[in-house]
């Protein structure tokens, strides 16, 4: 038997949340759970919440401001 497939992402608009995310021992928000990584020199834990938020933030702009995606730059055109 072939062994299963990882999650995939099947709409494109998901973020799927690390196990490094999902089981952290740190409570808090996101930014108290990043602290504490780095209080603690936990870089595996640290990478994985500063990467998930980043990836949420982004996910956010993409569903709720799409249109400021299409845009390249600030400069307006005459």
């Amino acid at each position: 038997m072939e062994p299963q497939a990882e999650e995939t992402n099947t709409t494109g608009y998901d973020v799927i949340i690390p196990d490094e995310v999902k089981y952290c021992p740190y409570n808090g928000t996101y930014q108290d759970m990043i602290n504490k990584a780095y209080e603690m020199d936990d870089k595996k834990i640290m990478k994985a919440l500063i990467e998930y938020r980043d990836d949420m933030i982004n996910h956010n702009k993409l569903l709720f401001y799409p249109e400021q995606l299409s845009h390249t730059s600030g400069a307006t055109v005459n």
